[in-house]
């Protein structure tokens, strides 16, 4: 799956990529451009990573993956803007195994031409359909959400990470907008540990992206705020459930069913406004 997206992504937005980088350099001639251009693509690379990936919660949990192949793409995008600003051709033959190398997926780029080039080869061959399950764990692994080859995390930091990432999606099945703040404070983490192996990678300059993490991880302000969404996403889940029983209300003379509407009617309005407040602040 990484050598197939990685050459994907080089096809599909190694063009855009591109042209991105050469406004922010002909706005930088101009003296039109921010301090620094590198700092701009992170922020602008985290943003969107945040806005594609994280706007999912109640029945929509079953999205998931979907959502996970907007923040990949979104996260890939910003790894090839940076590329450019280096001077690297972000549609090169080259490109895809430098993601691949960014990511973490191999160790070398040698290693990750020659795994691109038995991707390719078999491409057409016929596989069995992976279940959702394996799907998002695969892809959880890939967005960093989950790092297992990471040294300094031990067996049970690894556990507990997957204990809590199962604990999030079953409890967002049923409380219908906790996954936002939660995945969108993760996918910050993650896009902004990223950035940084790219702008290592490239030998570019600027702040480190690692300054959205300073501090204990415990402590961080994106943690509490998650925490306080959640409660906050508890207790609304909680009245409008006490608000069915109260009121006897029913659909279809079931209350279950009432329940269930109740719950997508709150999950898509909460959800759509969170990505409409997101999408006008990152065009900002």
């Amino acid at each position: 799956m990484p050598e197939r997206l990685a050459a994907f992504v080089v096809d599909y937005l190694g063009p855009q990529a591109a042209e991105t980088a050469a406004a922010l350099r002909a706005a930088e001639r101009e003296g039109a451009a921010g301090p620094d251009s590198t700092r701009e693509v992170v922020d602008r690379g985290v943003r969107r990573t945040v806005v594609e990936g994280s706007f999912l919660g109640g029945p929509f949990i079953l999205l998931l993956p979907v959502a996970f192949v907007a923040a990949l793409l979104a996260q890939l995008r910003m790894v090839l803007e940076l590329a450019a600003l280096a001077g690297r051709d972000p549609c090169g033959d080259d490109a895809a195994a430098e993601i691949l190398v960014v990511q973490g997926v191999h160790p070398t780029a040698e290693q990750a031409q020659e795994a691109l080039r038995k991707a390719a080869r078999t491409a057409t061959e016929g596989r069995e359909k992976a279940s959702w399950l394996s799907v998002v764990r695969r892809q959880a692994y890939l967005i960093g959400l989950l790092t297992p080859e990471d040294p300094s995390r031990g067996g049970l930091r690894k556990w507990l990470g997957w204990i809590g990432l199962g604990a999030l999606v079953l409890v967002g099945t049923v409380i219908p907008f906790v996954w936002v703040p939660a995945c969108g404070d993760m996918y910050r983490r993650a896009t902004g540990e990223l950035a940084d192996r790219a702008v290592l990678r490239y030998g570019l300059t600027g702040p480190s992206a690692a300054q959205t993490r300073k501090g204990p991880s415990i402590l961080r302000p994106g943690v509490l705020l998650v925490a306080l969404r959640t409660v906050l996403a508890c207790l609304t889940t909680v009245g409008a459930v006490l608000l069915v029983l109260v009121t006897d209300l029913r659909a279809g003379d079931s209350a279950w069913l009432t329940m269930f509407l109740v719950l997508l009617g709150v999950s898509a309005a909460a959800v759509g406004w969170r990505f409409l407040r997101a999408r006008r602040n990152r065009r900002r």
